[in-house]
């Protein structure tokens, strides 16, 4: 159990991330300063210190952070479960789940993923959702034992779904969760009906 002092730590941890965040989304990242990021979190520019060494620091945590959460929420995937969701026309819980994530962090993955934000974290939620999805999923395909498709598969996905996440994240206010795990299964059952669809 955690200790008051403890508790207090933390509490003032998630402050400081907070109004950074807000900051990053407001100013952007490069106009963002340790000083700043105390007065609006009603610190000193020490209390900030005892938790980060610099903005930078204080970035690549967040990003660690987002990035590892998504990542068990990613692993909870099962090929096979997916399929055979898509394939009775159910959605599939997992596959909520990381929208519910997303939309509890918007503000972050909004202020990260932004013009002024990291440009690198669209790289790094590209490698997670391509390592541990699309992997599983692509390597389930005859073409996958060639190594320039399995590449550009990864490519061609990964682009794909950072570009949904994106777009909702723009329009977070007009899609709920649910609303946009529909979308999501209807865009996956579009492709895989687009074969027949293009045959008619």
């Amino acid at each position: 159990m955690a200790t008051i002092h403890e508790q207090k730590a933390q509490k003032t941890k998630l402050q400081i991330q907070q109004h950074f965040i807000a900051l990053v989304e407001k100013e952007g990242f490069q106009h963002v300063s340790v000083k700043k990021i105390a007065d609006r979190a009603s610190i000193n520019r020490g209390t900030f210190y005892l938790h980060y060494a610099d903005k930078y620091e204080l970035m690549d945590h967040l990003q660690q952070e987002l990035l590892a959460e998504l990542q068990l929420r990613i692993t909870s995937i099962l090929p096979k479960e997916a399929f055979l969701a898509l394939h009775q026309q159910q959605l599939y819980p997992p596959f909520i789940a990381i929208f519910q994530f997303i939309s509890e962090h918007a503000s972050a993955f909004r202020a990260i993923l932004g013009d002024h934000g990291d440009p690198s974290f669209a790289k790094k939620l590209k490698h997670v959702f391509g390592e541990i999805l699309l992997e599983r999923l692509i390597r389930q395909h005859p073409a996958a034992q060639n190594d320039a498709f399995r590449n550009y598969m990864h490519a061609f996905m990964t682009s794909a779904i950072l570009g949904v996440i994106q777009e909702w994240l723009d329009n977070c206010e007009e899609q709920t969760v649910e609303e946009m795990a529909k979308i999501h299964f209807q865009i996956l059952n579009f492709i895989s009906h687009l074969r027949a669809f293009i045959e008619k």
